[in-house]
């Protein structure tokens, strides 16, 4: 079974980065480039794992997190923050918001794809 991880993204570079390396790994993965398109793709499609950027436009990360999280089907879905940001605070949100791990940029896609692994070895 390959597992499904959707990411969420507003930078396509990033997204599609990503994607080639976790298709390498033999995972499938989706792509939504906000946080409200990541929201509906979520419920619709059903990923195992999601990986979603903090600052986007139309609906930020912990808020698109938080609501994911409150979805009932969803709700147990591991969630990777992916951000610029590495203020206390923030972490902070993320934590509130649920997130299994938190991950600054630049980031190295090998530390992303190894972090991926370790969630769904724990699942």
């Amino acid at each position: 079974m390959s597992f499904k991880v959707l990411i969420v993204d507003d930078d396509s570079g990033i997204r599609k980065l990503l994607g080639r390396f976790l298709e390498r790994e033999g995972f499938t993965a989706i792509e939504a480039e906000n946080g409200l398109e990541g929201v509906e793709i979520a419920k619709k499609e059903q990923p195992d794992l999601i990986i979603l950027d903090v600052m986007m436009p139309q609906m930020d990360g912990l808020t698109a997190a938080r609501l994911i999280k409150f979805y009932k089907p969803l709700s147990e879905v591991p969630i990777i923050f992916l951000t610029a940001k590495d203020a206390e605070k923030e972490i902070e949100l993320a934590e509130e918001a649920r997130a299994e791990a938190y991950i600054t940029k630049p980031f190295d896609v090998r530390q992303v794809i190894e972090v991926v692994k370790s969630l769904f070895e724990k699942m």
